[in-house]
């Protein structure tokens, strides 16, 4: 008996169900940091229902990953199962993300930072909803994966820029006397966002080479 092994279509099939999920805590994370944690009330029912589900979802993620217990042995199961290991690396990032959240308690974001801090949250959404529209695209244009991969790789550049400026901010912030604690998390969060844009990065180039 010949052994189940999946198809291209349907490992970018189980690749693109993994990274809806991965949109969706995206968005819950972007949309926490942009509005500042003082600016939120941690305790009202709708965000301790968003906080829930981002945390449900990174939980169900495991299980959009069983489809690679039917990958080829060849070069394709290889490159998806490197596409995998970026895929649990971003999302462990986004639980360290979500923890460190959790431990300011509300505190406030200085103003100086928000500016940075709504960009490089934004960019990093933005390259994971384009590469799940890479995927989504990869078997019916070709040319839409080149554009999708372009765009990524210039965000990627965009937010190690962006991390540079946010990073002096800290360091100005610090030496005027706010809080360590704060600044330390603040450079922890914006830390691994860049983690994140790598991730997407990495995915990205091995898509569009299968």
């Amino acid at each position: 008996m010949s052994e189940e092994v999946l198809s291209k279509s349907e490992i970018f099939e189980g690749i693109s169900k993994a990274l809806k999920i991965h949109e969706n805590i995206s968005d819950y994370v972007r949309e926490r940091l942009c509005c500042g944690a003082s600016d939120v009330d941690s305790k009202s029912e709708e965000w301790i229902e968003r906080r829930r589900r981002a945390f449900a979802n990174l939980k169900s993620l495991m299980d959009k990953y069983s489809f690679t217990t039917k990958l080829p042995k060849n070069d394709l199961g290889i490159m998806t199962q490197a596409i995998i290991d970026y895929l649990l690396r971003i999302q462990l990032t986004f639980a360290q993300i979500l923890v460190i959240v959790d431990s300011l308690r509300g505190e406030s974001f200085s103003e100086i930072y928000m500016d940075s801090l709504t960009t490089i949250s934004a960019r990093v959404h933005e390259q994971i909803v384009t590469l799940g529209h890479m995927v989504e695209e990869s078997e019916r244009e070709p040319e839409s994966i080149k554009a999708d991969l372009e765009h990524i790789i210039k965000l990627e550049r965009q937010v190690d820029e962006d991390n540079i400026i946010i990073c002096r901010q800290i360091s100005v912030k610090t030496a005027e006397g706010e809080s360590s604690f704060s600044c330390y998390m603040m450079r922890k969060i914006i830390a691994e966002l860049e983690h994140i844009s790598d991730y997407v990065k990495e995915c990205a180039e091995i898509l569009a080479d299968i």
